[in-house]
């Protein structure tokens, strides 16, 4: 992305950045997943100086630390996005990255509104990690396409679209549209992921919920009201 801004230049004109390696705290419950993403960090020239389970250890971590880059995880025990706040505000140079297991846009606008940097997905993690958080400490938003086009339809205030049953309106969100239109094209639940950039947990998610209030028994006599309806704008 062309959103970065000017890093900090030494007098050899290379970013700060490319002098040293970056820190990081890791702020995670699971131990394996912390251990795994530590291998791969410091295997690309990071320095992991801590790791927390909890939202308050994070948060004394990185105010004790000062790290350059917080990777927290979303479903951090103590609050994940409290400990983003804190962050934050109490070590305003750093700069936080959350993780989440199913990221949604709720999520996402959520985390940046609590001064992170960055919203990932956890299972996208493995290999493109390192670019990932090194083009977040120069400036770039870390945020996967399916992420950046949720946030492009909020500042747009995109207008919910209303689908017409018996002349009575039915609200989909953004993201349940999105999803109703690939069901209707026949995708499967791993397509439409591989397609939004979700999980499948969090597409079978967004089904479930536009079935319901479509008043459907499952997909297939989803599939059909959509196809029989008529949608229009509020």
């Amino acid at each position: 992305m062309a959103l970065s801004s000017p890093a900090s230049e030494t007098s050899n004109g290379l970013p700060e950045q490319h002098r040293r390696p970056l820190s990081l705290l890791i702020a995670d419950d699971h131990a394996t997943f912390r251990a795994s993403v530590r291998a791969e960090l410091e295997a690309d020239g990071f320095d992991v100086v801590g790791e927390a389970a909890g939202a308050a250890a994070a948060v004394a971590a990185a105010v004790r630390l000062r790290p350059d880059i917080c990777l927290v995880d979303a479903a951090l025990p103590g609050n994940g996005l409290t400990a983003v706040s804190a962050i934050a505000r109490r070590s305003p140079a750093t700069t936080v990255v959350v993780l989440a297991a199913s990221p949604d846009s709720a999520g996402l606008l959520a985390a940046l509104e609590r001064g992170a940097s960055g919203y990932l997905q956890k299972a996208s993690v493995p290999g493109a990690l390192a670019r990932t958080l090194r083009a977040a400490r120069l400036g770039e938003p870390a945020l996967a396409r399916a992420m950046v086009l949720a946030l492009i339809d909020h500042v747009r205030g995109r207008p919910q679209r209303r689908l017409l049953l018996a002349g009575s309106p039915v609200p989909l969100t953004p993201r349940e549209w999105d999803v109703a239109e690939l069901l209707r094209d026949g995708r499967t639940t791993q397509q439409m992921a591989e397609r939004l950039g979700l999980s499948p947990v969090t597409v079978r998610r967004h089904v479930a919920s536009m079935v319901r209030k479509l008043g459907a028994s499952d997909r297939r006599s989803a599939v059909r009201v959509l196809k029989l309806g008529g949608s229009q704008s509020r």
